[in-house]
């Protein structure tokens, strides 16, 4: 095995490893080094592109090894056939660092060695991932150097990760140059570390006493823990429903009980306007509002125009719905078919189609200017959603409804309790999220897991959530910082492209 090749794989494990396990955040801030020297040792732009190629794949089959399982169970596929899929899946979101390498062999280090850094930003802006992570999300354990969320998103932290690694690279491996000369890229680097530090500690402070003062909200969070074998079994729907209903039946009176995604298992209609009395669970006080997740359709079944939805409904004691939220961000292959209309023109292939993308954010609102936001599924990974709802609704607390049991016991569902942290502190709400088997969490405004409840087990966390007001910078100017990173990209291709596009007339 050649010297590149250890290289890259250890640059993988250095990458994945924090993602398993957040106490290994140091290590991504070394993880590049390794590919580094592999891309500038490289022979050739084509070998510099596999191996950025093979680091992005690596590390994926480390880092996501568990949707092995979750293709086996979502998909019905065999293992063999499931270990084949997420094969493919792992080298197809490889490309991101392929595309990364092509950049850094091109247009080198740059002034201060800060051009990888720009140029990933742009590409964690912009590279479509099916289960969105970022740079950024690697150091959920180090509290300080993450607030800055609040800012500039998860871009922020990324930028400043990948700029070290770049700059350490270059006095690590100085090339033709003397190694004194790459030092201040490094300092400089440090300065701005020790900077995002500061304004950290100082915003832990300021949040912190804002938590203090705020109104607070005694929810319930209900963990059913409804094996996925036994999940949409027609057989099984009102047993699973009666166990949410025992489970709820032994909460004290509270504003609000949240059941997590698909906790009714029923085709409810669109617009219904009261929830059965068989399906409404036994709330101990007429003050009380009810959040539960299930399917909603409009138009009739079998027709042209049935369209399905994936739901959260907000209900009050009495069970009136007064308000209903679609998921906006719905996922590839488990509901729905990409360019499914377009297939449906091959007379091979018959028309198939699934659930219908939302119009946008919809608060939930309660007395005394409590307005929700409900995230459902893995929307509360994508930073500009949770953005969405609070600047467009007002939202005061984001909540997310979640089944992660086609995680299995894997660290899976740890792993998207982990990527959502970020959300609190961008938006500066709390984030309480509701699952099925785990992991139902409260987190603070500061990015702190406050409390979560043991997997695979029916339980009820109960909490009193802050109500927090206010507009982060962030949430009032969205992606400025990524948008900027991506213009200077765009600007050093099109001078590139210019140049040629010059020489070739010239000739």
């Amino acid at each position: 095995m050649s010297s590149k090749l250890y290289a890259l794989i250890v640059a993988a494990i250095l990458l994945a490893a924090p993602y398993l396990a957040p106490s290994l955040f140091p290590l991504a801030w070394i993880a590049f080094v390794p590919l580094f020297w592999a891309i500038t040792q490289a022979e050739t732009l084509r070998r510099a592109i596999l191996y950025g190629w093979v680091i992005g794949t690596v590390a994926h089959l480390i880092g996501f090894h568990w949707l092995v399982y979750t293709i086996n169970v979502f998909g019905g596929f065999p293992y063999p056939i499931s270990s084949l899929v997420f094969l493919l899946y792992a080298i197809l979101q490889g490309a991101q660092m392929a595309i990364f390498a092509v950049l850094v062999r091109r247009f080198g280090f740059g002034p201060l060695q800060i051009l990888p850094a720009i140029f990933w930003v742009a590409l964690e802006f912009w590279f479509p991932l099916l289960f969105p992570w970022y740079l950024a999300n690697s150091q959920v354990s180090f509290s300080l150097f993450i607030q800055t969320a609040d800012l500039v998103g998860p871009y922020g932290a990324s930028f400043l990760l990948m700029w070290f690694n770049a700059a350490a690279f270059r006095v690590v491996y100085p090339g033709d140059e003397a190694r004194r000369s790459h030092l201040p890229a490094l300092g400089y680097c440090a300065v701005i570390v020790v900077a995002s530090l500061v304004y950290g500690y100082q915003r832990l402070g300021a949040v912190g006493q804002e938590i203090a003062a705020a109104p607070k909200l005694p929810v319930a969070a209900v963990q059913g823990n409804i094996d996925i074998d036994l999940k949409w079994n027609p057989a099984l729907v009102k047993q699973n429903l009666e166990k949410h209903k025992k489970i709820t039946s032994q909460v004290d009176a509270v504003a609000l009980v949240i059941w997590p995604e698909s906790a009714v298992e029923l085709w409810l209609p669109d617009q219904l306007q009261y929830l059965p009395e068989d399906l409404m669970p036994p709330l101990k006080s007429e003050r009380s509002h009810f959040v539960f997740g299930a399917k909603s359709f409009r138009g009739q079944p079998g027709t042209a125009n049935f369209i399905a939805f994936n739901t959260a409904f907000f209900t009050n004691a009495a069970g009136r719905i007064s308000s209903r939220y679609h998921k906006q961000v719905l996922l590839a292959f488990g509901e729905y078919l990409p360019f499914a209309k377009v297939l449906s023109l091959l007379p091979a292939i018959p028309f198939a189609d699934g659930f219908t993308a939302g119009n946008g954010p919809v608060a939930f609102e309660m007395p005394g200017g409590i307005r929700i936001g409900s995230l459902i599924c893995y929307e509360d990974l994508m930073p500009d959603l949770s953005r969405n709802f609070v600047k467009a609704t007002g939202a005061n607390l984001l909540v997310n409804i979640t089944n992660d049991a086609w995680y299995g016991k894997s660290v899976g569902p740890w792993q998207h309790a982990r990527l959502a942290q970020s959300r609190a502190i961008e938006t500066r709400r709390s984030l309480l999220r509701v699952t099925n088997t785990g992991v139902t969490s409260l987190v603070n405004a500061k990015g702190e897991l406050v409390e979560s409840l043991p997997m695979f087990v029916p339980e009820v966390l109960k909490a009193d959530v802050d109500i927090l007001e206010g507009e982060t910078y962030y949430v009032r100017y969205g992606d400025w910082f990524a948008w900027i990173m991506t213009i200077i990209t765009l600007w050093l291709m099109m001078n590139v492209l210019r140049r040629r596009l010059t020489a070739n007339y010239s000739q």
